[in-house]
């Protein structure tokens, strides 16, 4: 008797398939995971894999760094040389879109760029997403003479990173940078990663056109490129930015951008640290902006007492509906001061931000309390939908059990959701801290 995956029906088991690729791209390469392991189970999973298009339309390159070993570098370098790109692809079918390329780093230190050309010219028609790591400045003219130009016609989304070996003089010795990506008629989004003092409009591309445009720098953007960017951007809707560390105080200026929706800051590690939220201090006007968020590199970080709550802020966020915070990913038991203090300030202002809705963050479990002071004044009335929370809980890896404090309280237990649980290790817990605080939570201090 066969078993019963054997008899279900190819079309169902391709769409199972596609639910089982990793979520990161290059770890499709990698045989231990989809699609390679699944032609490995029997023939008939093996020709039902061949047959579903979208477990072959992706081939992105890990990014290499001097850390790691050469290895894999070279392997992947083989699979390039070999034709296993194109090999990959066919398996697609003739018509599918394609994502190729490789990750970026700014501290990666090869590229298997010099390999690309032939792939991109045969599939450039074909292509949805393409990566390129520019860490060498020859590499600068491998993508700008080497590349085809005008025949990228359903390209959505590029991403250009230049890494460590690509110093700024280098690259602020090019007047300008002409992509073959600038006459993309469905050119949406583009991502560059680039390094201090980078001027990412030497970049040719159709800036007007674009809806998404994320810069991740180890410098933020002076004052006067954010002008530029939101001048040449006229149709930009999602901004990824590299969250601004000082402003031009010369500056008086109104800044401002009519189809702005959503703010996502990555505040980096080492900024300092009691200017971080100075740019929305300044007057800037995002009359759409509903979504703002906030992705920590590090949990160091500590704002002005003000924070987003000065005069000026709250009538630059005045739209605002949601307010995300992200705790580093390397260490998600970590929680920015920050998120605290911004939970006790729109306790203590609930006027605030009169259009939030929701709010995503972390939050260490003995302070849950906080969650609760923060929505009983932003109940649900006729005219507003009242505040939620979705909270990633941070226990005490030793020995905290979840706090049910929230769920306990019937004015707040419907609009609060546990997003996650997280515990501290061990060995980084403050005993003593955490000891204190808990009785204190539990004494009602």
């Amino acid at each position: 008797m066969s078993p019963p995956a054997v008899e279900l029906p190819a079309e169902l088991l391709g769409e199972i398939f596609a639910l089982c690729l990793p979520d990161k791209a290059s770890n499709r390469l990698d045989a231990r995971n989809a699609p390679m392991v699944l032609c490995q189970v029997c023939s008939y999973w093996h020709q039902a894999a061949l047959s579903e298009p979208r477990l072959w339309d992706t081939v992105i390159f890990p990014a290499w760094q001097a850390s790691e070993e050469r290895i894999g570098f070279r392997k992947y370098q083989k699979f390039i040389v070999t034709r296993g790109v194109q090999r990959w692809f066919d398996r697609s079918g003739p018509n599918h879109l394609l994502t190729f390329g490789e990750e970026g780093s700014l501290h990666q230190h090869a590229s298997q760029l010099p390999l690309f050309l032939p792939i991109v010219t045969k599939y450039a028609r074909r292509l949805k997403y393409i990566s390129v790591a520019l860490n060498k400045p020859r590499y600068l003219e491998t993508v700008q003479r080497g590349f085809p130009y005008g025949i990228f016609d359903n390209l959505a989304s590029v991403a250009i990173s230049c890494p460590l070996d690509m110093s700024p003089a280098q690259l602020q010795g090019f007047e300008e940078f002409a992509t073959p990506f600038n006459t993309s008629p469905k050119l949406k989004h583009v991502s560059l990663m680039l390094l201090r003092n980078a001027n990412p409009f030497k970049f040719i591309l159709p800036w007007s056109q674009l809806s998404s445009v994320e810069i991740d720098s180890h410098f933020p953007l002076l004052f006067r490129r954010w002008r530029e960017l939101f001048a040449k951007c006229t149709s930009l809707q999602y901004g990824t930015f590299t969250i601004p560390e000082m402003v031009d105080l010369d500056n008086v200026e109104t800044l401002e951008h009519q189809a702005l929706n959503r703010l996502r800051f990555l505040v980096q590690v080492g900024r300092v640290a009691w200017v971080d939220w100075e740019f929305l201090y300044q007057p800037v006007h995002f009359p759409n902006l509903r979504h703002l968020e906030f992705d920590y590199k590090n949990a160091d970080n500590l704002s002005s007492p003000s924070m987003l709550l000065k005069p000026d802020t709250r009538k630059t966020l005045s739209s605002l509906q949601s307010l995300t915070f992200h705790a580093p990913a390397a260490k998600p038991h970590q929680v920015p001061p920050d998120v605290e203090r911004i939970v006790e300030q729109i306790a203590a202002h609930p006027k605030a931000l009169p259009s939030l809705t929701h709010i995503i963050l972390p939050y260490r479990n003995f302070r849950l309390y906080d969650i609760a002071l923060m929505l009983l004044p932003r109940s649900p009335t006729a005219d507003h939908p009242g505040l939620t929370a979705s909270v990633y809980v941070v226990l005490n890896g030793r020995k905290e059990s979840y706090n049910r404090v929230l769920e306990n309280i019937p004015e707040v237990a419907s609009r609060y959701s546990l997003a996650g649980l997280t515990k501290a290790p061990c060995e980084l817990d403050h005993e003593e801290d955490w000891e204190d605080s808990e009785n204190e939570f539990e004494s009602g201090g």
